[in-house]
């Protein structure tokens, strides 16, 4: 049983946990979601629920992130040592740093208490390394349908996000880069795709901005993400805190350049000028630098391009398929 804070049709963890379940019952296993995603009060009352599911599986396997995103780990772990369950936990985001520091005992406390962790990338393997915890990499998963993938001859100003509309993404810093490349290039547009409790104040700033060409897109359901990546040439992602996301590899598995900000796990997904572009982070005239220079060097973005999608290879099923099931102990 998984459990994490699970909404269906969106991206980020709850994609993630969606693919994992269809790739583990392709393999003839029994696997189901508990979601957590409640008030906190409600979270509370949940632990004697999860106890009652959780019996009929064999492993625990819990998907969970920082903050508020961490009451999952408490909740999965307290339920499964009290079942007697093989507990097996999975850390997400770009956050991670920062809330180990803040809150070591709380950490400690739980991820201690697991029979595997599973980190995604060597950001957060260097995390758990610093507070001596155990645990192994695997990164995230991607489903590869060759048909999505498109070789831009030509590389247009054509840009776009999909990122939660939250601070933590940093939307406001691509309008300022686009913002610049929009004097250059009048013809330029970027669609955001995506909904968020900043939603109205990024509309409100377009229009402030004066700025043309820009579609507000809203939630979008995570199986029509690659049409609108088709429609755009260019990827963008400013996060200040990010760890793997998901939302690249899409890209780069649908044949656009990643351009996206220099922070936590991003590095060790994307190599600078091989198979994406990197800046630092809230750095808007770095970013627009980058996205005027996709649009006039199409030769060597064709060759990032190709290579991008060729590391997206990585990711797939039968690359990581082994490594799970061994933490699961099959």
């Amino acid at each position: 049983m998984m459990v994490c804070n699970y909404k269906p049709g969106v991206g980020g963890i709850s994609g993630q946990v969606e693919l994992l379940q269809k790739k583990l019952r392709e393999e003839g296993m029994v696997a189901d979601v508990f979601s957590t995603k409640a008030s906190i009060w409600k979270r509370l009352w949940m632990i004697p629920k999860l106890s009652r599911k959780a019996k009929d599986y064999d492993v625990v396997h819990v998907h969970c992130c920082s903050d508020l995103g961490f009451l999952p780990a408490i909740m999965g772990v307290r339920a499964g040592k009290r079942l007697g369950k093989r507990i097996v936990l999975t850390y997400h985001g770009g956050g991670g740093e920062s809330f180990f520091d803040k809150h070591p005992r709380l950490v400690r406390h739980y991820l201690t208490k697991t029979d595997a962790n599973i980190v995604l990338s060597g950001f957060l393997a260097r995390v758990f390394e610093k507070h001596g915890l155990p645990y192994t990499t695997i990164p995230n998963i991607i489903e590869l349908d060759s048909s999505n993938f498109r070789l831009r001859e030509i590389v247009h100003p054509y840009y776009v996000s999909t990122r939660a509309h939250e601070p933590l993404y940093n939307i406001p810093c691509i309008l300022r880069a686009f913002q610049k490349v929009q004097a250059v290039l009048p013809e330029s547009r970027l669609t955001l795709v995506g909904d968020g409790s900043i939603h109205q104040q990024l509309m409100r700033q377009v229009e402030e901005m004066g700025l043309k060409n820009v579609l507000f897109t809203g939630r979008v359901d995570n199986k029509e993400i690659y049409r609108y990546l088709d429609q755009s040439d260019v990827i963008l992602s400013a996060p200040i805190a990010d760890n793997m996301p998901v939302s690249l590899l899409e890209a780069m598995n649908a044949g656009l350049l990643v351009i996206a900000s220099r922070v936590g796990g991003v590095p060790y997904l994307i190599e600078e000028n091989v198979t994406g572009l990197l800046f630092e982070s809230d750095n808007e005239e770095e970013l627009a630098e980058k996205m005027l220079w996709a649009v006039n060097n199409n030769e060597r973005v064709k060759e990032i391009l190709i290579q991008a999608n060729q590391k997206v290879c990585d990711y797939r099923w039968e690359n990581v398929r082994n490594k799970i099931l061994s933490v699961y102990g099959q």
